[in-house]
């Protein structure tokens, strides 16, 4: 019996947690097959798999992973939370992609340093190749567009590069900032939902 886990058109953590998903509710003699369609999250997705002794294979094909995962069939405890191996991960040359930022640190640890790498990550955008169509800020990701800010002037340099900011404004409300913002368009739950699955590849950093 196999039981087929789609994942295309998915990044990370998705992948990751319908795997771990499938691996607690599996049963004797049954094989899952994860399909992905993202080289990045096949690798998060292999090691999670490797450090909790699963045995897998995979095949790849015209960009398309298929991860065949055998369960011991013992019950599933897994030593790290699955979203612990995820790696930032950007699309393909040429295809677009949004960045949603949820906090106005980057990364998990010291503030200090999650600051810095926050500046240094929307610092670094415009350099790449392919820029995103969207950057959409929620929770304390708004703060980052406050004036006089370090990080609204990155924000402005990619709005004037033709990059769309969207912040949400029942956050910018929540950190009562609305006139202290110097870029983005305000907008609401509905419009970011809709933004978040409409199928467009995102990055999380």
């Amino acid at each position: 019996m196999t039981k087929i886990i789609d994942c295309r058109g998915q990044l990370c953590p998705q992948p990751l947690i319908n795997t771990k998903k499938a691996l607690k509710e599996s049963v004797k003699d049954e094989t899952i097959q994860v399909l992905i369609d993202n080289a990045t999250s096949c690798q998060n997705v292999s090691r999670f798999l490797a450090d909790n002794a699963i045995p897998f294979t995979v095949d790849e094909q015209n960009g398309l992973f298929t991860l065949t995962i055998n369960p011991t069939g013992s019950e599933f405890n897994p030593k790290k939370e699955a979203e612990e191996y995820c790696e930032i991960s950007f699309p393909p040359k040429g295809k677009k992609y949004i960045v949603v930022l949820t906090s106005h640190l980057m990364g998990n640890g010291d503030n200090d340093l999650g600051k810095i790498l926050m500046k240094g990550f929307l610092n670094t955008l415009p350099s790449l190749e392919g820029l995103p169509e969207e950057i959409i800020c929620y929770n304390s990701a708004v703060t980052l567009a406050v004036k006089g800010s370090d990080t609204a002037q990155s924000l402005v340099k990619l709005m004037e590069m033709g990059v769309k900011i969207t912040l949400c404004g029942t956050c910018v409300d929540f950190f009562s900032i609305k006139d202290k913002i110097e870029v983005g368009t305000i907008s609401n739950m509905l419009y970011i939902a809709e933004r978040l699955s409409s199928g467009i590849h995102t990055v999380k950093p």
